[in-house]
Formats: structure tokens, C-alpha cells, sequence
């Protein structure tokens, strides 16, 4: 799989490429775990080898040819740590939205309380599959730190990459920090509290740091800063967009129930908007439902009609587009970067905008 100048967001030989070497990293990893450790690594590669979009992964390895790398052993480990550290993200995410679903399966804590359960092993089933899906989660996150610094470039390169990824992981901690604190706050947070969660937890971790981590594998000291604002506008469009698809969307499609935001308790930009512009009596229905992990379907259903009668539905898709309207004048901007992987970014801008799972 050589470079070919070529950059496309529905890339089938690169999708393909990144799908096999997960498939071969992920069957050599489980093979170094037995007893206790066995079952859940085996959760954790379960949640990486399910599919998904490989978007992150994809977008390293773009970067990385994009700024001057030809290697493709290194553009392959550049995807490969990215989507380790998308499982990771999701193990922990999962736990803490008390999700059953990922990817149209169990949640990794899920499938290991399932195997207590499976088992009658003693003590908690849901405290097993809890803490065993966190040591799952941390133990991929080593990996994918471990396989950076076995590639064979010169260690000063490695050093910044390293640096980057983790720099910008502890910024997406920070917004999953706030975005925690935002559900469960007395006070309705402004939308500045939820732009925040936008940025720092999504734009960062979904389109920056992949972006970030394969033009410093390709030798640049990071991110010129075109790329960056567009980077930023393109992640917090993404997140709009998936949380209107989580609310709105086909579970057939997501697989995620299109209820477990509203039984979470998510704080959205579509929940912030409905609840500064909801009348008493939508605003006592919001506030009695959101964070009700027992919210029947119908009563689930007369929040999104809320959210569709404040017009949160119709914001969301004003600020998505406001978003996309502001990345896409970045890379107008933007100088000194290969012209296809411009218009590979303004393709990816439009798919992430418009997608429906």
C-alpha cells in the first residue's frame, strides 16, 4: 500500500489496510494474556475490530503522507494507534454514559459483566465488567504508546509525535471532565460551557490529534495553523452532528439506542438550547426526564418532540453549519499543503456534516 498522491475519505484500499493490520495486531496482543487478563483484552478487541469508521485512524495516516511521509510500515502504526486509542476513549466513554451498545454489540463492560454473569463467578457481575473493562481500556491505551516507540525513525520525531498525542489527550480529558460536570451541575450551563466540551473533548480527539500525530511522524513540529482552526470547527460540526444523530437517528444504523443520551442526561448543545427556551411545563418534562436511566420509550419520545418544538433541532443544525462554514475558510487560507489533502479535508468537512450514522 504505497502512497499514490491520491487522498479520499471513502479510501477502500486504505480502509481495508488499516481493517487487516488491526485484525493481525489485535489476534498477536490477545495472545500474549492469559487467566484473568484473557477475557477482557478480548473485550477490548472486540470493540476495536467491530468497524466503525476508521475515521481517526484514516485521517493519521492521510496526515502523515499529506506532510512528506513515504513510509508505509509508519502510516499503517500511525492509523493503528489511533484506533487503539479510539477504543480506548470509547471503553471509558461507555462506561461513564452507563451505555449497553457500541457498534451494534455490547459495550466492552457490558460483555464482561455478561461473562461473570456467564460464569457465576462471585461477588458484583456489574462491578467486574466495570473495573475489567477500565484495565481493558488503560492496558490498550499502554499498547498504543508501546507500538509508537517501536517504530524504527529517529527518536527526536518519536519524542514530538509522543508528545503531541498525549498533549492532546489530556486536553480531551479535560472537555470529557467538563462534559461530566455539565450533566450533572444544579445550573444549566451557557453555550460557552457546552462549546468548551465541543472543542476540547471532540474537535481535539477526532480530527486534531490524528491529524497532529501523522504530520509529526512525518517529521513537521505539528499542525500549521489553518489546519488546526480547521481542525477545531470540523470536530465541534462532527459533534453536533452525532448528537442530533443519537437523538434522531436509525439505532439500526448507529447501533446505539436513540434513548441512552436522554437516559444519560448528556448535556448537548440540543438539551442547552431546549432548556433556555422551553416553557415551564417542557422545561419540568426535561428536567424530570434527562438522567432517568428507566424513561420509558413513549416519554423519551415527547422529549425529542420538545426538542423539535424549541427549535433546538433547527439551532443544532445552524451552529453545525456555522462550523462547517468556518472550517472550510480555513483551508482557503492555508498555504504550503499538498492541494489533494486540502480537498480530501473539505470531502472529509461535508461527509462528518452530512453523514446519518
Amino acid at each position: 500500500m504505497t502512497f499514490d498522491g491520491h487522498f479520499s475519505v471513502s479510501d477502500v484500499t486504505r480502509l481495508g489496510a488499516i481493517n487487516t493490520d488491526l485484525e493481525a495486531t489485535a489476534t498477536n496482543w490477545q495472545s500474549e494474556f492469559e487467566g484473568g487478563g484473557k477475557q477482557p483484552i478480548a473485550a477490548f478487541c472486540e470493540v476495536l475490530l467491530r468497524g466503525g469508521k476508521r475515521l481517526r485512524g484514516m485521517l493519521a495516516m492521510q496526515s502523515y503522507y499529506a506532510h512528506g511521509g513515504r513510509d508505509e510500515k509508519v502510516a499503517i502504526v500511525a492509523a493503528r494507534v489511533f484506533e487503539f486509542v479510539q477504543a480506548y476513549l470509547l471503553i471509558l466513554d461507555d462506561i461513564a454514559d452507563r451505555s449497553e451498545t457500541r457498534r451494534g454489540g455490547l459495550s466492552a463492560h457490558k460483555l464482561l459483566e455478561s461473562y461473570a454473569l456467564n460464569e457465576a463467578m462471585k461477588g458484583d457481575p456489574v462491578h467486574y465488567g466495570t473495573v475489567q473493562a477500565m484495565n481493558a481500556a488503560v492496558a490498550g491505551m499502554h499498547k498504543a504508546t508501546t507500538e509508537l516507540l517501536a517504530l524504527d525513525i529517529d527518536s527526536s520525531i518519536t519524542r514530538r509525535a509522543m508528545r503531541s498525542l498525549h498533549d492532546n489527550l489530556a486536553v480531551t480529558i479535560d472537555g470529557q471532565m467538563n462534559d461530566i460536570f455539565n450533566e450533572v451541575s444544579r445550573e444549566i450551563p451557557n453555550q460557552q460551557a457546552i462549546e468548551h466540551v465541543l472543542t476540547r473533548k471532540s474537535a481535539y480527539y477526532t480530527i486534531l490529534s490524528p491529524l497532529e500525530l501523522g504530520a509529526c511522524l512525518a517529521g513537521a513540529d505539528g499542525l500549521d495553523s489553518s489546519l488546526r482552526t480547521y481542525s477545531i470547527h470540523t470536530g465541534c460540526a462532527f459533534q453536533i452532528t452525532d448528537d442530533t444523530i443519537g437523538t434522531f437517528g436509525d439505532k439500526d444504523q448507529t447501533g446505539k439506542g436513540t434513548n441512552d443520551d436522554i437516559h444519560e442526561g448528556k448535556m448537548t448543545l440540543l438539551i442547552q438550547y431546549a432548556l433556555t427556551h422551553a416553557s415551564p411545563a417542557q422545561k419540568d418534562i426535561l428536567e424530570a426526564t434527562l438522567g432517568d436511566s428507566t424513561a420509558p420509550d413513549d416519554v423519551c419520545s415527547a422529549v425529542r418532540q420538545i426538542l423539535l418544538d424549541t427549535g433546538a433541532k433547527d439551532y443544532a443544525a445552524s451552529r453545525s453549519l456555522w462550523h462547517e462554514q468556518e472550517a472550510l475558510k480555513a483551508l482557503d487560507i492555508a498555504s504550503g499543503i499538498d492541494s489533494a489533502f486540502i480537498d480530501f479535508l473539505r470531502e472529509l468537512t461535508d461527509y462528518v456534516t452530512k453523514r446519518k450514522s
